[in-house]
């Protein structure tokens, strides 16, 4: 039985995208990919043009998603918050086109895209599967256990060495305070799913790890909450951006809030959920300009989860159908 599963799973037809377990691999990447960047990134020739690990792994999602027997259909790429997606990538074309290609611009522009690509990919994919939550939160357990591990191993170092490490990641995640950020968000959902009945203990030691890397890391470099980043929001572009993210934010939230109520055995991680994605809003505000990589990446497997849940069927009709495959124009409605 894998580690993070509450109980043996059923079985499920062959036409079912996590037949064989609830560890989804192409859910893992990302995860992986945001402990790659911050430790071991992939060598660049200039900043803004640097290949990362979230490239690759937005790319491996994709293909996964768009090939093979089961592959996503065409309207099962639409989501409900296609609009503020697309109108946050403008606005972040647009930054970099005033800019003139600046470093920093380019490298949001790529880290909202890989993103993107991941929260697509995986939302299309998993949304036939009434196990899509439980394919996709192994990520966060993952993520968790490498930041903590990441932070813990500077920490027996000294203040300044983690605080130095903490500079370094942010250099690398184009972030500020992006892994103590990144950090806290992760451990909130995986508390979350350690909170559900019949969860496994790793949970729990999950929770409570992360919770004092958390506590260590703030420690060492701060949290950078400050009333002055409401100053940022004087610029268009921020102000434009901020408010794209809530409206993104917003929508998720409540249908986290929906799921709670909907799938009351699941009710721990989707209360979590409804938490987290008003807790980015207030990074956002209060925490700098940015969350980096961290935070974009956290964002869209918490809402690929979220809508895959969402259009997916109830488990107990999924079980008494187990091979059927396509919802068809119902799930188009939903989708749409």
């Amino acid at each position: 039985m894998p580690p993070f599963e509450s109980s043996p799973a059923p079985a499920l037809g062959s036409t079912t995208p996590v037949a064989r377990g609830l560890w989804c691999w192409p859910a893992l990447l990302p995860a992986a990919a945001l402990a790659l960047d911050a430790a071991w990134p992939l060598p660049g020739i200039r900043p803004g043009f640097a290949v990362t690990w979230l490239d690759v792994a937005a790319l491996a999602c994709v293909a996964w998603a768009a090939f093979g027997r089961q592959r996503a259909r065409r309207y099962e790429w639409l989501t409900p918050v296609d609009g503020p997606i697309v109108a946050g990538l403008a606005l972040a074309a647009l930054h970099v086109v005033r800019t003139s290609g600046a470093p920093e611009p380019l490298v949001w522009l790529r880290q909202i895209a890989a993103s993107g690509l991941c929260f697509y990919a995986l939302a299309a994919r998993l949304r036939r599967d009434p196990r899509a939550p439980d394919a996709i939160w192994p990520a966060f357990a993952l993520i968790v256990l490498a930041l903590s591990g990441f932070v813990l191993a500077f920490a027996t170092q000294g203040v300044a060495a983690l605080a130095a490490a903490t500079r370094l990641v942010d250099a690398r995640w184009a972030s500020q305070h992006g892994l103590v950020k990144a950090l806290l968000l992760a451990t909130v959902l995986s508390t979350g799913r350690a909170s559900e009945p019949g969860a496994r203990a790793l949970w729990r030691v999950t929770a409570l790890v992360g919770g004092l890397a958390c506590v260590v890391c703030a420690f060492a470099g701060g949290a950078g909450l400050e009333m002055s980043s409401l100053g940022s929001l004087d610029e268009p572009f921020y102000f434009a951006t901020t408010i794209v993210a809530f409206t993104f934010l917003a929508a998720l939230t409540r249908t986290a809030w929906t799921l709670a109520r909907d799938r009351a055995a699941e009710a721990g991680r989707w209360r979590a959920s409804a938490l987290a994605f008003p807790l980015i809003a207030a990074l956002l505000v209060f925490g700098g300009t940015t969350g980096g990589e961290g935070l974009r990446a956290l964002a869209a497997l918490a809402g690929a989860a979220v809508i895959a849940t969402r259009i997916a069927p109830a488990p107990a009709a999924a079980a008494a159908t187990p091979g059927r495959a396509d919802t068809g124009p119902a799930e188009k409605r939903r989708a749409a």
